[in-house]
């Protein structure tokens, strides 16, 4: 098999491009408010947009992920990128909160369908053994964008919202001028007719997977999607709950949420130890086990009225750093439990679990949100639970000897 020749910052541009979600989400979070005046709507109508990116969003994965297995991930790759641009510069230009929505929802879809091949080039790139701390290293670059966004988002609106996305246009730009000179393609068969039938085989062939007799690749996909769409939840609601709960103003806001961010690249850069030194699994369960007592406490305070600003972001900071460590120790089990030229299907498996969950439960959060962050809490709490209960059939049914290099 011929040696891929990869550029030296080849998992810096992955880390860029898995990114582009963030950036498009995290930037304009500090501007809600603003937007909301200007465009004489309530911030809970342009809020809908949170959720709408994030469906979007976990679209674009479930589509791209197998479209890549099939057609290359660079193909992939470029047209979910230039998508992304020609959304984002469209935005720019509207001035109906109903039109914004629907757009963030095409701009979501694009950044979805390009940056689920990261994961995939990571899987085609090394065998399974190695492939922890390079995907550790890819999500520890792309943590940054959760604490550079906000700051810029702020210091972008002195002129003007549009600006905000402007930046987005600009950001997808680079990463395209990258790409396409620099970036070789890692899928080693090659390519195939497009073939959108195929797609739900593709699909069935991960979550059908079993090892004893048992859809272990499914549960497993749950219980990663449930511990890590906690993140989610709190990104759905992180302008409520430190905004309007809380009562802080954007550049504060900016600085608790970038506080999560650099959370989360501090467990990445823990997690890239971890896993040269302990199975993943171990990591994986360790650290799920730990964040459910997290979320048990902040529910706990938040149903007695207990929590103030101070404790309530030190609680929700050590909970989101939780998924720092369980993204890359989930992704390196789940995704070593297939050969590369599935490697595309899988991570979207494994990347559109986490949105369901968070964006379906943050939705459900928002149903029953009034001048109270129980409702948040409570959801999770369910999500927490639900990994919890999925962990023993996970690891009784392990298989450390059965990856596919």
């Amino acid at each position: 098999m011929t040696q891929l020749q990869l550029p030296r910052y080849f998992l810096l541009y992955l880390g860029a491009l898995v990114a582009l979600g963030p950036v498009a989400m995290d930037a304009y979070l500090p501007a809600l408010p603003t937007m909301a005046q200007a465009l004489g709507v309530s911030v809970a109508t342009l809020s809908t947009s949170v959720s709408t990116f994030l469906v979007g969003f976990a679209a674009g994965q479930l589509l791209g992920g197998p479209l890549s297995d099939q057609i290359g991930r660079k193909r992939v790759c470029v047209i979910g990128t230039l998508l992304f641009i020609l959304a984002s510069a469209a935005i720019a230009c509207s001035e109906s909160a109903g039109t914004i929505n629907l757009l963030r929802a095409l701009q979501a879809f694009g950044g979805g369908f390009a940056s689920i091949t990261a994961m995939a080039q990571v899987r085609d790139a090394y065998p399974a053994d190695e492939i922890g701390p390079r995907f550790a290293t890819v999500m520890m670059v792309m943590m940054v964008a959760p604490v550079i966004a906000p700051l810029f988002g702020t210091a972008l609106l002195s002129f003007g919202w549009q600006a905000i996305f402007i930046f987005q246009v600009s950001y997808a730009c680079v990463l395209l001028a990258i790409m396409v000179p620099l970036i070789p393609e890692t899928m080693r068969h090659p390519p195939r007719a497009i073939s959108m039938s195929r797609i739900a085989h593709q699909y069935g062939e991960i979550l059908l997977h079993r090892q004893d007799g048992k859809f272990i690749a499914a549960r497993f996909a749950l219980c990663m999607g449930s511990a890590a769409g906690i993140l989610l939840i709190y990104v759905t609601h992180a302008s409520y709950l430190y905004m309007t709960y809380f009562g802080i103003g954007e550049t504060h806001f900016s600085v608790l949420f970038g506080g999560a961010a650099v959370g989360l690249i501090g467990a990445n850069s823990l997690s890239t130890q971890l896993l040269k030194r302990y199975r993943a699994l171990n990591v994986f369960a360790a650290v799920i086990v730990f964040q459910a007592l997290l979320v048990i406490a902040f529910t706990g305070l938040a149903y007695l009225d207990a929590l103030n600003l101070s404790l309530a972001a030190s609680l929700i900071i050590l909970m989101v750093s939780c998924v720092g460590v369980i993204n890359p120790a989930g992704a390196t089990h789940f995704m070593g439990m297939f050969p590369p030229h599935q490697g595309g299907s899988a991570a979207a498996i494994q990347t559109v679990s986490m949105f369901v969950m968070g964006s379906g439960m943050g939705l459900v959060a928002s149903v029953f949100v009034s001048h109270s962050i129980t409702p948040i809490a409570l959801c999770m709490l369910a999500s927490s639970i639900l990994s919890l209960l999925l962990l023993p059939s996970i690891r009784r049914y392990d298989q450390p000897s059965g990856r596919v290099n």
